[in-house]
């Protein structure tokens, strides 16, 4: 398996696999049986 993507903001210190693409997150927990975790918000 291979590092989980960073977090596009701020160091998670490698928690979850961040994905910024909607379809490649949909495709990366179909393939892993996982759900998805939408986190919205803005930028400063």
């Amino acid at each position: 398996m291979s590092a989980p993507r960073p977090h596009p903001h701020f160091d998670d210190q490698g928690t979850l696999d961040w994905h910024t693409n909607w379809k490649e997150a949909q495709a990366s927990a179909k393939a892993q049986g996982k759900l998805v975790f939408i986190e919205f918000g803005r930028e400063a």
